[in-house]
């Protein structure tokens, strides 16, 4: 069902509420995102107009899938609420007269207890009169309270379904709405920044990873989505370099549509046991159909305790209560006099009978007797749901003991024989064969009854140093993947990924006969870099953003790294800071930290110290601007390849290094005005030199001559940089 589908099954009225309710949740979420925001770079103002016009760009369009779970619970809630006034127009009449016979029934006790004679309450017409309108005030009861129940029911689900479904929707909107603050004070900043291109941003406190509702959408999430749509059951791996968001957006897989899959995040440990990781997987898939039920957490506690709540222990007592008191009467008045009616007959019957009712209703009130009936007449998989996944979590949790014991005696006046024997069974751990079989018959037992599907997402697979370690985790799993209605994520290396592509050579391995498909996620483009430092910080020029682009390789954990620390640089500044500082400042940080860690391998490797290549360093260190910044660091490059150039690892790539470090602070690190800026954007020059030296860093991981050449593509551009005069 579409939204104007909706929308047209309701009344004018219900219209406008959701449409009211609708505004209100933007109107919310655009002040939540404002009160976040604590700060602002130079003159900026967050007033009124910022918000207002935030406010007029914040639409439910652009969260298509939060906004439709919404409305689909807004029409569940909408359909229960019709049928449940439905069913309560149609239990007007039997209600009414249900009171009237409970208070018929009422007013004959009273006047039997009270002996009012002119009411006849001894005419054995009155009594059967009485007695009728008990028995129908208690039938009519009963089923009046097992006519409207389901309606009663249902409708309380539908209202949690909505309250979780509103409480995704206002995080999304939420979240839109911050980087729709963050991108109307940008163009604002923009229209008031000083001729010369500089960094007025000094507090970014959302520039570290986050677990954000909205991830920035990708090729490679698309694709996923489709697949698992498609088909039943899946197992993809996601490949990729470490920090590429790899773990985003298996999150964001995790997340999505939970109207129809149930998410489990797991991170493998390095190192573990086997049958404790399946354990937790199991404790973990139960948890979370436990809680894609927000009365499943209730439900459980109310089952751990025998006696839920004061009023239950009131309850319990209070009906055999009153047909005790009921019997005493009648039997005092049968030992008292010789009529055939009492006059404590009618108030004992009364008692009895109402006894007997509210026993019923208390035992219909137990859970387990309402468990027991629904497993009768065939429960509601939500019911089944949360059963199901309460006995698997207290299966794994508690250790279950059996005992039996018979006792046979035999007295005859002073001699006395007996014997007892005791049997105690206690449950043994289960093996981890075991384990999997009780998992797999767990996992198709709630995908039998539920429409919904379960998703896993295992990640920090890749992060093992040993393959073997991997290749041994993939095998262990081998048995839970393609269990129909589940869809397995896998993290692997992009070793996985180039075995996987060879798939068709001869030469077959574990990952290629264990998963559908395995999904590269690609670096960032320049553009998709500038959008998400844009979306997180104010007062960030785009040529700042393309360096960051530049050193982090397209990599969205090091871009934040990056991005984090030019702010740090106009932080301790405490104001403005031109790009061109900005610049040298990161690049001549991050050239100290390779050389001392070239020094360090050096020390390590025990190999005679190179002298001429630490007299080249206090040089880089002292330089006071970024030219003289870039022919240091270019003297260090050429000592390295004369000097330790096969005689110490990683010396080569080290310096590959360095020359991209220069050439990225040759280009970005030259003194330019906004304007001078624009005309490089519009040229294209700034984003091709920014994206290719993002592609170089990541072909060094492959050779470092691929490096240099993709550097000496771009060494016109870098060479026609001047500085605006």
């Amino acid at each position: 069902m579409d939204d104007s589908q909706f929308l047209a099954l309701l009344t004018d009225e219900d219209r406008e509420r959701v449409t009211t309710h609708e505004s209100r949740l933007l109107d919310r979420a655009v002040v939540d995102a404002a009160d976040l925001m604590d700060n602002t770079p130079g003159d900026l103002v967050l007033d009124g107009s910022v918000r207002q016009e935030v406010r007029a760009r914040l639409s439910v369009n652009a969260l298509r899938e939060q906004h439709r779970a919404w409305l689909e619970a807004s029409s569940d809630r909408w359909i229960t609420r019709q049928r449940r006034r439905a069913r309560n127009r149609i239990t007007a009449v039997p209600l009414l007269v249900c009171v009237l016979t409970w208070l018929a029934a009422a007013v004959y006790a009273v006047a039997a207890a009270k002996g009012w004679d002119h009411l006849r309450v001894h005419d054995r017409s009155n009594l059967s009169f009485s007695l009728g309108a008990l028995l129908l005030a208690v039938s009519l009861s009963l089923v009046l309270w097992t006519w409207r129940r389901p309606t009663r029911t249902a409708s309380a689900r539908a209202k949690l379904h909505l309250t979780g479904a509103e409480d995704r929707l206002f995080l999304a909107l939420r979240s839109e709405a911050e980087s729709l603050l963050s991108t109307v004070l940008n163009e604002r900043w923009e229209q008031s920044k000083s001729e010369l291109a500089a960094l007025d941003s000094r507090g970014a406190p959302n520039l570290v990873e986050l677990e954000s509702v909205n991830a920035v959408p990708s090729k490679s999430a698309r694709e996923i989505y489709d697949f698992i749509g498609e088909h039943r059951a899946s197992a993809i791996g996601i490949s990729g370099t470490r920090g590429v968001g790899k773990t985003t957006l298996m999150q964001s897989v995790q997340n999505w549509n939970p109207e129809n899959y149930i998410g489990v995040y797991v991170p493998v440990p390095v190192h573990y046991a086997a049958p404790e990781f399946f354990r937790m997987l199991f404790r973990e898939v139960a948890d979370a159909i436990l809680k894609s039920n927000r009365e499943g957490i209730a439900y459980l506690e109310q089952q751990n305790r025998v006696i839920r709540h004061p009023t239950d222990l009131v309850r319990l007592a209070v009906g055999p209560a009153f047909v005790l008191v009921g019997v005493i009467l009648i039997s005092y008045g049968r030992t008292t006099a010789s009529s055939p009616v009492k006059l404590t007959d009618i108030p004992g019957l009364l008692l009895v009978f109402a006894g007997l009712g509210i026993a019923v209703v208390a035992a219909l009130s137990s859970p387990a007797v309402r468990r027991a009936i629904r497993e009768f007449m065939g429960p509601r998989y939500v019911e089944r749901d949360i059963s199901l996944a309460a006995d698997a979590l207290r299966a794994l949790d508690y250790s279950a003991t059996h005992q039996r014991l018979s006792k046979n005696a035999f007295v005859f006046k002073l001699f006395t024989m007996e014997d007892h024997e005791q049997l105690e069974l206690a449950e043994r751990e289960l093996t981890h064969p075991e384990l999997v079989l009780r998992f797999k018959n767990f996992v198709s037992s709630f995908i039998r009854t539920s429409p919904r599907q379960i998703i896993v997402a295992l990640d920090e697979l890749d992060k093992m140093e040993d393959g073997e370690d991997a290749v041994a985790f993939v095998n262990s799993i081998k048995d839970l993947l393609h269990i129909q209605g589940v869809h397995f994520l896998v993290s692997v290396s992009e070793d996985a990924l180039h075995n996987f592509s060879l798939r068709g050579v001869p030469v077959r391995d574990v990952f290629d006969s264990s998963f559908d498909s395995i999904i590269p996620v690609q670096r960032f483009t320049a553009e998709e870099s500038k959008n998400l430092l844009k979306s997180r910080v104010v007062g960030f020029p785009d040529p700042l953003a393309l360096f960051c682009h530049a050193m982090s390789g397209g990599v969205p954990r090091d871009l934040i790294r990056v991005a984090r620390e030019c702010v740090r640089v106009a932080k301790e500044s405490g104001s403005s800071v031109p790009v061109d500082r900005v610049v040298g400042t990161e690049v001549g940080r991050q050239a100290r930290l390779v050389c001392e860690a070239l020094a360090a391998r050096m020390r390590q490797e025990q190999k005679p110290v190179a002298t001429a290549f630490f007299e080249a360093l206090p040089a880089m260190r002292e330089a006071g601007d970024t030219a003289a910044l870039v022919a240091a660091v270019e003297e260090v490059v050429q000592r390295i390849r004369i000097h330790l150039v096969g005689e110490y690892s990683q010396a080569e790539d080290a310096a590959v290094y360095l020359s991209c470090l220069a050439t990225i602070c040759q280009y970005f690190g030259v003194p330019r005005t906004n304007a001078s800026w624009q005309r490089e954007r519009d040229a294209g020059t700034s984003v091709r030199v920014a994206e290719t030296v993002a592609e170089a860093l990541e072909l060094l991981r492959v050779d470092g001559g691929i490096t240099m050449a993709a550097l000496a593509s771009i060494r016109a551009d870098v060479a026609n940089a001047v500085p605006t005069p």
